[in-house]
């Protein structure tokens, strides 16, 4: 191959560039954006209570799960029923882990005189203690509960396994007997806690009633968890059958009294009509009754929770809901309201949460009033939090002025170290939400803010003022300095934009620069600035032009010893197969400074030679076309490209959606300059060979061309040749009718089918 042109039949003449798979659109981010300056531990959060009213989701993920605590708890009271004599793990694996076979093996071993348990059994403290003193009764029922295990456990919708409700029914027939034999009133309960189980997951809520009325009379124990364990399972039945107020009324008791069951209980509690609230206060036996009720209807979406609020501080001002509730409506109003005018986000907020709501404005007035009685009134335990909730319900109601005179006023008033703190956050909240102006005070004030232990410590200070900065900025015309707010230099890369790189670079020149100005534009060294970054990228903006001259001034602007750090290429080689993948290492590389000055003098030369134009004007060509988005050296004009690119070709557009671009991706994929140069090239041409190239590289150019104008729909597909137009033939014809007779031509011709074919069509 003397003119080292390998190429496949899909990639030579009129062949599209290799296309990259697909990259995915742009990324739409549906999540809430938002801040939150609430501690989570202003309030007890070790209060049973805390995960269902604070609202501090991400916290109470660490949390143990529920099933945890009503594991403890059962084992604990196991325990305190055998004298705490056994170990604990021992009575774990007894009750939860032991198989039937071994139950069995032991109730066996039991009735054998100086018989000995072996295997697990026989280091187990629990399984000696059952053993030795013949608890026939305790073995009996673990038996028996064992059996009801698999048709109880819990079934996920990944599992639609039915039950088999016969053996339900025989079970309970069985237990039934055993319940009626057993003398241990606290094994009587538990039998009969299986039993309603095993009704209630069977589905027959009539059973499961019928037999809580007969069996419970018949147990005489003391308090036991299990009893509001059997009581979830009767609220369940009632609910099935329709008595949803009986059961929501069960379930707020289970809530309040029984930490294992209280997740299960407060996901159950509902109340669906006002007819129904009514007849369920009624069935209340205390206010402490009362006032759960109206704290699980408070946590309800749809709630008027202020209202429920106003209820329970009136039935109790020290009930432990109240604060729990105000940190969650605090929290809700956050999202409503915090940063309303500068948050980036606040249109998809709306979109897809609806948030912020379309009351919110009474929700706010309703709370303040409510918070404003308290604080006058004195009644609460807590009273600093309400306190701090005024100024901050102020503040979140845009009154800066009273939300910082009501927070200040509570300076060195609060003892308590967190509520302190909380204090101090929201001050700083106050004083940043209601900046108004840029000015060098400002970004001062910013500087100091940021280089506090607190705002570290409340990690959504962070985008809080980047948010409100770069909104600032926008107001007032500073864009370069609001596109680094918002924005990376990077992220300016994939298209940049002339006016904030001008902008940017002034501010790197300017002899006295704030604080906040200096952590913007200087590097890690807290000396260099981003100064040589900008005219690199203005640089590669005009190239992406191809506004040589223009490139060529902003590069020379750059220091000399940091030209090189922007890569070093050779764009002057020649190519004729398009490789979006490929990369051609060239140990004799240049940075984009010499390559432009290269480039304009050997358009001089050409000017100044005529019988040496083609060959200058040819390699200015191949230069230029590498430096697209089809060639090699892309590098030059380009930071970023993206084979999903192609599939975004609509008319010619060279600006693509693309995740993280905030400008879109800026693709060089205008080939008209190196058309001009390879045109004039096979026209000065005196050499047929070089006349061939010259014309295959333009006929390349014109191909593009064609195919960035009408889009990706056009491709090779198996043995058919997509249909160019007329006006984009130009060259190949040229190629075809004046050139048939070189070396190259007939190398291409032997080399591609695809262009014999289309040889022999035309």
């Amino acid at each position: 191959m003397s003119i080292g042109i390998s190429l496949g039949c899909f990639i030579l003449f009129l062949c599209l560039p290799t296309k990259i798979s697909k990259g995915c659109g742009p990324y739409v981010d549906r999540e809430f954006y938002g801040y939150s300056f609430l501690n989570p531990y202003i309030i007890d959060i070790d209060a049973p209570k805390s995960p269902y009213f604070a609202g501090f989701e991400k916290l109470y993920k660490q949390l143990k799960p529920t099933e945890d605590i009503q594991q403890k708890d059962n084992l604990t009271e196991w325990s305190e029923r055998f004298c705490n004599i056994p170990k604990l793990l021992d009575i774990n694996f007894i009750v939860y882990k032991a198989s039937l076979t071994q139950m069995r093996r032991l109730k066996t071993l039991m009735r054998r005189k100086n018989s000995q348990l072996t295997g697990q059994l026989a280091g187990n403290t629990f399984a000696r203690h059952l053993h030795q003193n013949k608890c026939e009764e305790a073995v009996d029922y673990l038996i028996f509960a064992k059996r009801c295990e698999p048709h109880v456990t819990a079934r996920s919708s990944w599992n639609p396994v039915q039950r088999d409700t016969v053996a339900m029914q025989f079970l309970i027939k069985d237990g039934v007997k055993e319940f009626k034999k057993t003398k241990s009133h606290y094994f009587k309960l538990r039998y009969a806690y299986q039993l309603i189980r095993l009704a209630h997951y069977k589905k027959d809520y009539v059973q499961t009633l019928a037999l809580y009325e007969d069996l419970l009379p018949k147990t005489d124990n003391n308090p036991s968890l299990i009893e509001d364990w059997i009581e979830g399972h009767k609220a369940g039945a009632l609910m099935g059958l329709g008595r949803n107020v009986e059961a929501a009324y069960i379930y707020s008791k289970i809530f309040h009294n029984t930490p294992s069951k209280r997740a299960t209980a407060y996901q159950s509690f509902t109340i669906k009509t006002d007819a129904e609230w009514e007849a369920c206060l009624r069935l209340c036996q205390s206010d402490e009754e009362r006032a759960t009720l109206y704290a699980l209807r408070a946590n309800d979406p749809n709630s008027l929770a202020v209202e429920d609020m106003e209820a329970i501080y009136h039935i109790n001002p020290k009930n432990e809901h109240l604060a729990l509730l105000l940190v969650r409506e605090i929290q809700k109003l956050e999202k409503d309201l915090l940063g309303g005018d500068f948050n980036k986000k606040k249109e998809s907020n709306w979109r897809y949460h609806k948030i912020p709501r379309k009351q919110v404005g009474k929700n706010l007035l309703d709370l303040l009033k409510l918070v404003l009685l308290v604080g006058e009134e004195k009644k609460v335990d807590n009273l600093a939090l309400w306190q701090i909730a005024e100024g901050y319900l102020e503040l979140l109601g845009g009154d800066y002025y009273a939300a910082k005179n009501t927070l200040g006023h509570l300076r060195g008033a609060i003892k308590d170290e967190i509520l302190a703190e909380q204090l101090e956050a929201l001050i700083m909240v106050a004083n940043i939400d209601g900046l108004e102006e840029v000015n060098t005070e400002m970004e001062d004030l910013i500087v100091s803010y940021e280089r506090t232990e607190l705002f570290t410590k409340y990690p959504d200070f962070g985008k809080f003022v980047k948010d409100k900065l770069a909104y600032l900025y926008h107001e007032q015309g500073f864009e370069g300095k609001a596109f680094l707010e918002e924005h990376t230099l990077k992220e300016l890369k994939y298209n940049p934009q002339l006016g904030l790189i001008e902008e940017l670079i002034a501010l790197c020149k300017k002899e006295k620069r704030s604080k906040l100005e200096d952590e913007m534009v200087l590097k890690s060294d807290g000396v260099t600035t981003i100064e040589s970054d900008l005219w690199d990228l203005k640089g590669t903006y005009f190239l992406g032009q191809m506004q040589l001259e223009a490139a060529l001034e902003a590069y020379r602007q750059m220091a000399r010893k940091d030209r090189d750090n922007f890569g070093l290429y050779n764009p002057f080689r020649e190519i004729f197969v398009d490789c979006v993948n490929c990369r051609i290492i060239d140990t004799a590389g240049y940075n984009k400074t010499v390559i432009l000055e290269q480039i304009l003098e050997l358009e001089y030369k050409a000017k100044a030679d005529m019988e040496k134009a083609a060959i200058s004007y040819y390699q200015i060509g191949n230069a230029l076309y590498n430096m697209t988005y089809f060639g090699y050296e892309w590098e030059v004009a380009d930071y970023f490209r993206s084979g999903s690119s192609w599939y975004g070709l609509k008319s010619g557009e060279a600006v693509f959606a693309s995740n993280g671009a905030p400008f879109g991706n800026h693709e060089t994929v205008n080939c008209s300059l190196p058309l001009y140069y390879y045109d004039k090239a096979f026209r000065l041409s005196k050499n047929n060979e070089l006349g061939a190239r010259a014309a295959f590289m333009a006929a390349k150019c014109q191909q593009n061309q064609f195919f960035t104008k009408q889009g990706s729909d056009y491709s090779i597909s198996g043995n058919q040749i997509p249909y160019v137009t007329a006006e984009y033939r130009q060259y190949f014809n040229i190629l075809k009718d004046y050139y048939g007779e070189t070396a190259f031509y007939e190398e291409v011709v032997e080399e591609c089918l695809y262009f014999e074919r289309y040889v022999a069509r035309n």
